[in-house]
C-alpha cells in the first residue's frame, strides 16, 4: 500500500539531521553579508545547491546583490513551490560566530534571520533526496539581498518576480515558528523634514521663537502621539492595532545656534486595506498644520518597506504547510497574522500567495543573535513536509 503524505513527510522527516543543518548554519554565518554586500555569501550558497544536484544560476542584475535562483526538478504534473530567502543581514556587528554541538546552539549575525532558515531550506532538499521521495512539482530556491530597510529596498526579489521567476506558492523561511502567518500590517519608514530659510544663527538674534524648526519639532511629538493613541484605540483581534512609532529626532549642532532644519524618523504600520498612499496623505495633512501655525516648511519623505495584504484562507499552500506541521511536529499551526513585514508582502503584490515558516526569530538583530539546533531541525522538517503536500510526490530509491 502507497505511503500516506504524513506518512511520507515522516519519513523524509527522519533523515533530516540536527547536527549538519546546524554546521551549515554555521559555515553560513561565518560568510559576512550585511546589506547591500552580499556576493561572496550568495557563491557560497549557489555552491552548496549546486553540491545538491539543483539546476543553480545566479541573476547578477545587481553585482554586488547576485540573487540565487536553483530549482530541483520534479517528475511532472505537480505545482511549483518556492522556498524563499535573504542572503543580506543587519550591518551591525556582533561577537565572533560560534557553534556549539553539545548545547545545540549557534550564535553570530544572521543565524536566526535568516541563514538558520537558508540553511533548513538545503537540509529540507537533502532530507527529500536522502529518503528518496521526488516531489511530483518543482521546488524553486530562491535566496536574494538588499531586504533589511532601509538600504534593503527588495529591488532583487522584486525583480525576479516582474520576470515570473516564481512558483505557484511560496514558503520563506523566516518568521513563523510556531504559528502560520495569512496576513500582515503593511509598512513605511516616515521622514518629516522640518527647514526654515537662511543660516544658523547666535539664538539672541532669534526674534520669533516660533521660527526656531525644535519649535516645530514639539508641535510635530504633540500631533503624532495624538494620532498614535487614536490608532491604538482601534484594536484588531487577528492582525494587531495599526501603529505609529517615532525613532529618531535630529536638530542642531550647538547648544546656542538656532539650527537650520530638524528631522523627524519613525514607522507607519497599517492594515488592509490601507494603502502607502493614504499614510503619506495623513502625513502630510499633520504636517500642514504645523507648517501654518510656524511659517516653517515641511516635507514627508516616504519608503514602502512592505504593503499590507490578506490572503485567502482556502490558498492550497496553507493547508500544505499546517499538514506538513502536523504530521512531523504534531499539533495544529494557529494562524495569524505577521507582526513583522517581510518578502509574503512582495510576493502577494505579485499574485503568489505566500506564508512563512522558519525558525524562531526572537534574537534577530541583537547583540546575541542565535537559533537553536533543535529549532533548525524542525523548521527543515516542516519545509520538507510541506513540499509534498503541497507538490505531490513520487518515490524513487535514493542514490546518495
Amino acid at each position: 500500500m502507497a505511503e500516506s503524505p504524513a506518512q511520507l513527510a515522516r519519513r523524509v522527516a527522519g533523515a533530516v539531521s540536527e547536527r549538519r543543518v546546524m554546521e551549515e548554519t554555521y559555515r553560513f554565518i561565518s560568510v559576512p553579508s550585511p546589506t547591500g554586500a552580499e556576493a561572496e555569501f550568495a557563491h557560497v550558497y549557489a555552491g552548496v545547491l549546486d553540491d545538491l544536484g539543483l539546476e543553480v544560476r545566479l541573476d547578477e542584475e545587481f553585482p554586488s546583490s547576485p540573487s540565487v535562483v536553483a530549482r530541483l526538478e520534479g517528475s511532472g504534473g505537480g505545482p511549483t513551490l518556492q522556498l524563499d530567502g535573504h542572503t543580506d543581514t543587519v550591518p551591525v556587528s556582533h561577537d565572533e560566530s560560534s557553534i556549539d554541538l553539545a548545547r545545540g546552539i549557534v550564535r553570530g549575525r544572521g543565524a536566526a534571520d535568516m541563514k538558520g532558515g537558508l540553511a533548513a531550506i538545503c537540509e529540507a532538499v537533502r532530507a527529500l533526496q536522502e529518503a528518496g521521495v521526488r516531489p511530483a512539482g518543482d521546488v524553486l530556491v530562491t535566496a536574494h539581498g538588499l531586504h533589511e530597510a532601509p538600504l534593503g529596498d527588495q529591488r532583487t526579489l522584486r525583480s525576479l518576480l516582474r520576470r515570473n521567476i516564481a512558483g505557484d506558492a511560496a514558503v520563506i523561511a523566516e518568521l513563523g515558528h510556531d504559528h502560520l502567518a495569512t496576513a500582515s500590517r503593511g509598512m513605511s519608514i516616515f521622514r518629516i523634514r522640518v527647514h526654515r530659510e537662511g543660516a544658523p544663527m547666535h539664538e539672541v538674534e532669534l526674534r520669533e521663537p516660533i521660527s526656531n524648526p525644535i519649535a516645530a519639532v514639539r508641535l510635530l511629538l504633540d500631533r503624532l502621539d495624538e494620532r498614535a493613541a487614536e490608532l491604538a484605540g482601534r484594536p484588531d483581534d487577528f492582525a494587531g492595532p495599526e501603529t505609529l512609532f517615532l525613532g529618531e529626532v535630529h536638530s542642531g549642532d550647538f547648544y546656542n545656534r538656532v539650527p537650520v532644519e530638524a528631522t523627524l524618523v519613525g514607522t507607519r504600520r497599517y492594515r488592509p486595506p490601507a494603502t502607502t498612499e493614504q499614510v503619506r496623505a495623513e502625513l502630510e495633512a499633520l504636517c500642514r498644520e504645523v507648517a501654518a501655525e510656524t511659517g516653517l516648511d515641511l516635507e514627508v519623505g516616504l519608503q514602502e518597506v512592505g504593503p499590507a495584504y490578506a490572503l485567502d484562507p482556502t490558498e492550497p499552500v496553507i493547508a500544505a504547510v499546517r499538514h506538513g506541521y502536523e504530521a512531523v511536529v504534531g499539533g495544529e499551526l494557529p494562524l495569524a497574522a505577521a507582526q513583522a513585514v517581510g518578502n509574503a508582502a512582495d510576493f502577494v503584490s505579485f499574485g503568489v500567495p505566500a506564508v512563512y515558516h522558519g525558525v524562531n526569530q526572537q534574537t534577530a538583530h541583537s547583540d546575541d543573535e542565535h537559533v537553536s539546533g533543535s529549532d533548525l531541525a524542525r523548521a527543515a522538517r516542516v519545509l520538507a513536509a510541506s513540499v509534498i503536500h503541497f507538490c505531490g510526490v513520487e518515490e524513487k530509491e535514493t542514490t546518495r
